[in-house]
């Protein structure tokens, strides 16, 4: 028993020194950099420039692809289950494709 105590407070030694440590030694090192000094680009420029105009044929091929599964998500959503869609770039214009065509 008296070594579990003794445990327990060695490691609430090495904790709080350790907090200590990065308390103290930290205090005089700051950052020139702010959150405000950060240029925040629009999603329409960043479509523009970095995704649809390097990709667009891959693009409208996935789309493609994507419109032949159409009628096994609406299965797949009839019967009680959800569809993922991940990967780089939204899924707004994929999304409000799928909910049209599904609507028709």
């Amino acid at each position: 028993m008296e070594d579990i105590e003794n445990m327990e407070e060695d490691e609430y030694g090495f904790s709080r020194n350790y907090f200590l440590a990065k308390e103290l030694g930290g205090a005089s090192k700051r950052s020139a950099h702010k959150l405000s000094d950060i240029h925040i680009v629009d999603e329409q420029e960043l479509r523009e420039t970095a995704i649809e105009m390097k990709h667009a044929k891959e693009i409208s091929e996935l789309m493609s692809d994507y419109k032949t599964m159409y009628s096994k998500w609406v299965f797949e959503l009839r019967c009680g289950f959800g569809l993922l869609m991940y990967g780089f770039g939204s899924k707004k214009a994929l999304i409000e494709d799928f909910a049209s065509a599904s609507l028709d």
